[in-house]
């Protein structure tokens, strides 16, 4: 017999759970998900799915029956997707008002499972404009000639450039022809304009000759320019949205200072990258950048990932933010959002602001989390980690337990990068002088962070602005992209 959900993931239950648990479980989870008063727009299916586990994990023979086949399958006892939910409070004041609680997300790989590398279906989209002439095109060159190094038998791996106009150079093909790959990129020249849209067209039909419905596949777009697109920008917006909804991520890249970092963000952002663009400031960083991208795809373990947020009633969420492996915001829509992909070796963590309403002594439920995801070293099965946050509100409490050291970091510069977001947001409409201040106090938490390149770049910006009511486009980018990076350490993110 084969099975084709975690039971008891469904029920977010361990799987020595004994017979009162999981009616507990149940119970919780059915009025959630009862259709006849559930308002979450999946509310039929989930409730299937619910008494479709408890049918099964309720009867001792069913159960044992699955259970024999988790054995055979590796699965007993195993959870592929770790979840950690840690609270800024132990618990909480009968204040008989509401207060703000921040809660830390951090999601892992199983270090039980083992992961394999996925083939990838990749297509470089690379500007051959006349600006690329020089030290550029050269580095972008033995970048890409490093990606062929990397490529495997399995692999699709194609080739666009584009100025003016565009063309496909190598179209993909399963089991590269190494020396015609590295003839192509050998016979790059730079000529003409820049124009993003045709070179992106033609990318997302290399893609999706290879895509198929298969998970055990990894596709992607790299889209690497120097200059401004021009007329063809909602474009560009409207084919990286149908890559999203494809399943395509485009990661974006822009070297120098003469490039839309808005554009190559929305772009980014809305094809279901990670992040938004990357900012190569110098020619030499290219290959860096470039053999980064390609080990991150080549490990990824977990893709498709989606997170849900349930409030109990008087919980309200007030903000949340990814904060690594790079901080940016979250926007939910009907209490979920996709985290794309999770690297084996690089977990993601979220940070979630409460508004929570006073209750009367007691435990109080706060909120449920359910991230649910595709694991290919696991089959077909979708992999599940859920937690449910409860809190003990006391009338007694006269004073607060200290905040965790994790969150206290994750604060520290989360709040550095709604500085500079703010900052950029005066600066646009036309508060020169609050923006000026707000750089200045950015660069002393900067430093006192250890951060002291950074801290030196939003110093000269400030003056600048001070003078001439502008930032240079350079250090633009520097602020914006370097804040971004102020994420969790991976020594600080740590396993249980």
């Amino acid at each position: 017999m084969e099975f084709e959900r975690d039971y008891y993931a469904v029920l977010g239950i361990p799987p020595d759970a004994g017979e009162r648990t999981i009616k507990r479980a149940y119970r919780q989870l059915a009025r959630r998900y009862h259709p006849d008063t559930s308002v979450e727009k999946d509310a039929a299916d989930r409730f299937h799915e619910i008494q479709e586990a408890y049918g099964l994990l309720i009867d001792p023979q069913q159960r044992a029956v699955y259970d024999k086949w988790r054995e055979r399958q590796g699965l007993d006892g195993l959870s592929a997707l770790v979840l950690r939910v840690t609270p800024s409070q132990s618990a909480l004041p009968c204040l008989g008002e509401s207060q703000a609680l921040y809660v830390l997300l951090e999601l892992y790989a199983s270090q039980k499972v083992e992961s394999k590398r996925l083939p990838l279906n990749l297509c470089l989209i690379l500007d051959r404009s006349t600006s690329m002439r020089g030290a550029r095109l050269q580095q972008v060159k033995e970048a890409a000639r490093h990606i062929v190094d990397q490529m495997t038998e399995g692999d699709v791996l194609s080739l666009v450039l584009f100025s003016d106009r565009a063309e496909v150079v190598l179209p993909g093909q399963r089991g590269l022809d190494k020396p015609a790959a590295l003839a192509a990129i050998t016979g790059i020249r730079a000529d003409g304009g820049t124009e993003i849209l045709q070179g992106l067209e033609l990318g997302l039909q290399e893609v999706q000759r290879y895509a198929g419905s298969s998970i055990e596949q990894i596709n992607h777009m790299i889209l690497l320019t120097d200059g401004q697109t021009y007329g063809d920008e909602e474009g560009c917006l409207s084919l990286a949205k149908l890559a999203g909804e494809r399943r395509i991520p485009i990661t974006t890249m822009g070297i120098g200072s003469d490039w839309n970092d808005q554009l190559l963000d929305q772009m980014a952002n809305l094809s279901g990258a990670l992040s938004g663009a990357i900012y190569i400031d110098s020619s030499a960083k290219i290959a860096k950048v470039f053999h980064d991208l390609i080990h991150g795809l080549g490990s990824i373990y977990a893709h498709n990932l989606t997170l849900s947020i349930h409030m109990a009633e008087g919980v309200l969420l007030q903000e949340a933010f990814r904060i690594a492996p790079q901080i940016s915001p979250l926007r939910l829509t009907d209490n979920a959002v996709a985290l794309g992909s999770l690297e084996k070796q690089q977990p993601q963590a979220m940070m979630l602001e409460l508004l929570v309403k006073s209750e009367k002594p007691g435990e109080h439920r706060l909120l449920h989390v359910d991230i649910e995801g595709e694991v290919p070293a696991l089959g077909k099965q979708p992999a599940r980690a859920q937690h449910t946050l409860t809190m003990t509100f006391d009338a007694e409490l006269d004073r607060r337990t200290p905040v965790p050291p994790d969150i206290v970091s994750a604060m520290g510069k989360l709040t550095i990068y709604k500085m500079q977001e703010r900052a950029m947001d005066e600066i646009e409409q036309g508060q020169i002088d609050a923006a000026v201040d707000r750089l200045k106090t950015m660069a002393t938490r900067l430093l006192n962070l250890g951060e002291a390149e950074l801290a030196r770049a939003a110093l000269l910006e400030a003056g600048r602005l001070a003078h001439t009511g502008a930032l240079s486009a350079e250090g633009r980018k520097q602020i914006r992209y370097g804040t971004r990076g102020l994420t969790i350490l991976p020594k600080e993110v740590r396993y249980d």
